[in-house]
């Protein structure tokens, strides 16, 4: 697995050709939460704009799960045991999107686009300490650069998050919004309506992913060895002697299957989380509800 420090650059600028931003569309997410977004329109634009090209940066800051949170799994001290092991044993992170529309001018030396690239190359490495994993990164885009390639490319499939999200606040919260998150929903699907309707040459999708690293000056992410009898493994199986009694329950063979199995689970490993969440598969439950609310 390649990785480097955040300074390679996390976005490839096209060949600069005079690129102007009409329109900027931002989205962030802690994952395990709901999105939020803004749009800005730089400039008044006519009912017929169409733009001339769309880019969009997605970046993956991805929070492994495990024991850097965690001072202790002591099976005397249950409740705060199983409360550090369901906050912490779990991946995290965070998802962040910004992408672009725009036109050419080429009488203009400056390209924007590039411009943008840098200036979220500089925010990023100022905010986040971690690693860049570039093999990870490089395959995600390469991924959606085939996607767009064979015209398979589309907003709400490729971006099914930010869909989600558009598509929930119409039809689960529209009448309790204000005027002023209405109208930035409005923009939104106006944004992403423009896309639509730009030739799949003229997008671009690339995706950085990095990896967060514990902070050295934060006393509760510091990496450790526990006692042999505070380990995960030794938890489990300590909650498995305390609930052994009632693993002969099985709701299913009271149905008569005859697959029934034993269904009372002492504990939980905790989530995958090394880009798991990066893959088609896990985005499938957005992609579903996404086209279920008419997106």
């Amino acid at each position: 697995m390649k990785h480097s420090s955040v300074r390679n650059r996390l976005f490839i600028s096209p060949e600069k050709s005079g690129r102007k931003i009409t329109v900027i569309f931002s989205y962030i997410q802690r994952i395990g939460k709901q999105g939020t977004y803004n749009v800005r329109f730089l400039k008044e634009l006519k009912k017929a704009f169409k733009g001339e090209w769309a880019a969009v940066r997605q970046f993956e800051l991805l929070h492994e799960s495990g024991n850097h949170k965690i001072y202790d799994l002591n099976p005397e001290l249950l409740q705060r045991s199983m409360l550090d092991l369901a906050k912490s044993m779990r991946a995290g992170g965070y998802r962040i999107v910004v992408a672009t529309i725009g036109t050419y001018e080429n009488e203009t030396p400056k390209d924007e686009l590039a411009i943008l690239d840098s200036a979220l190359q500089e925010e990023i490495s100022q905010m986040l300490h971690m690693l860049y994993l570039q093999e990870e990164s490089e395959q995600q885009s390469l991924k959606n650069k085939q996607r767009i390639e064979n015209n398979k490319w589309e907003w709400q499939s490729d971006l099914p998050h930010i869909a989600l999200v558009l598509g929930a606040e119409e039809v689960m919260h529209w009448d309790i919004m204000d005027e002023t998150k209405k109208k930035n929903n409005k923009l939104g699907r106006r944004f992403f309506d423009i896309i639509s309707k730009l030739p799949h040459n003229h997008i671009v999708h690339d995706t950085a992913i990095g990896l967060q690293l514990p902070e050295l000056n934060g006393e509760n992410q510091w990496n450790y060895i526990a006692d042999s009898e505070e380990t995960l493994l030794s938890f489990n199986l300590a909650l498995n002697n305390i609930f052994d009694k009632f693993n002969h329950i099985s709701l299913s063979s009271l149905h008569g299957r005859e697959d029934a199995k034993s269904e009372v689970k002492p504990s939980f490993l905790h989530m995958r989380g090394y880009g798991d969440r990066l893959n088609r598969g896990s985005d499938a439950q957005y992609r579903v509800m996404a086209c279920n609310l008419g997106n």
